[in-house]
């Protein structure tokens, strides 16, 4: 993941510039003079996304909110889906006999038995 950088006055101006002044979320025109606007990252950063150039859009703050929220639950199921194939995830604690993991069955009389 690299690290944010500032973006300037004049790089604000060039990417609403460039979008035509149109929130990339949902499409609609953003009045600059009276709605809150962000310089959004198509692909996020924690995701390998760019921090330059095309990967930079501007969209409403509530356009952007809802989709960072989104993003955040596919990068962080991105990461353990990682560390799963990696082999870099803990292994799981012992199983509590009589769970639906364990090689053991609680019957109603309280005796275990092998499943």
């Amino acid at each position: 993941m690299t690290a944010r950088r500032h973006i300037s006055t004049r790089e604000r101006v060039a990417i609403f510039a460039a979008a035509g002044g149109a929130c990339h979320i949902c499409g609609d025109t953003i009045d600059g003079t009276r709605e809150v606007w962000d310089v959004e990252h198509v692909v996020p950063l924690a995701q390998g996304g760019d921090d330059h150039g095309e990967n930079l859009r501007p969209a409403h703050k509530a356009c952007h909110a809802g989709k960072t929220a989104r993003d955040a639950g596919d990068t962080a199921r991105a990461k353990r889906l990682e560390a799963k194939h990696l082999g870099a995830k803990a292994p799981a604690r012992a199983t509590i006999p009589g769970s639906k993991r364990s090689p053991w069955k609680k019957k109603l009389d309280g005796t275990l038995v092998r499943r």
